[in-house]
């Protein structure tokens, strides 16, 4: 595990066959938004980054839940003029995020949904909202792959989220209500990733 000083950010690492996960805990620092953003923007860097909106995995156990805004997020990417797709998913009552089982809210709401969005580094900005208030994949593409080939990879796994992160540079699951960021890449990235997350952290001091 790696602490980076008084602004309170702790770095760790699990290793398994599928690679490596990085845990980044940033619920410390000062400029926790802040630093979230940078570091997933610095994450994309020139190429696109495949966005995942999954309702299931907004709130877990016992907190309230509240219906996804759905139509006004599809609304907002139209006008953004930021490639999507969204999939409706028959209600479940509890999820699995990297091999765990996880109990859901209680409220009953007939559907679930999956939202995908392409994005890259310039357009960004426009989705930050959503970056900040909710529980969001990011899968980096580096393969030089194009927006509809993204949005295809997510039409063909939409159900099983997790198992499209062999086919990128790293996944990424971002769990705003503890502030922790869950990176999932091959063992050759991992420390390249660190390095990354240092250096962010570093710059926001």
């Amino acid at each position: 595990m790696f602490l980076f000083g008084g602004n309170k950010l702790k770095v760790r690492s699990e290793e398994d066959e599928d690679g490596v996960k990085t845990f980044v805990e940033y619920y410390g620092m000062k400029k926790s938004d802040e630093f979230k953003v940078k570091v997933l923007n610095e994450m994309i860097g020139e190429n696109l980054c495949l966005i995942v909106l999954d309702s299931r995995m907004l709130y877990f156990g016992n907190q309230v839940e509240h219906e996804v805004p759905v139509e006004e997020i599809v609304e907002n990417l139209g006008i953004s003029r930021i490639a999507y797709k969204k999939f409706e998913i028959k209600k479940v009552p509890e999820v699995s995020i990297f091999g765990m089982s996880i109990k859901k809210g209680t409220k009953k709401i007939d559907r679930d949904y999956v939202i995908g969005f392409v994005v890259n580094k310039y357009n960004f900005k426009r989705i930050e909202e959503y970056v900040n208030r909710m529980n969001l994949y990011y899968f980096i593409d580096n393969a030089g792959l194009g927006e509809e080939d993204l949005l295809q990879k997510l039409s063909e796994n939409y159900e099983e989220i997790d198992e499209m992160s062999k086919e990128f540079y790293c996944e990424i699951f971002n769990n705003n209500y503890i502030s922790q960021l869950v990176i999932s890449s091959e063992n050759e990235n991992a420390m390249a990733i660190k390095e990354t997350v240092g250096r962010c952290h570093s710059e926001l001091k």
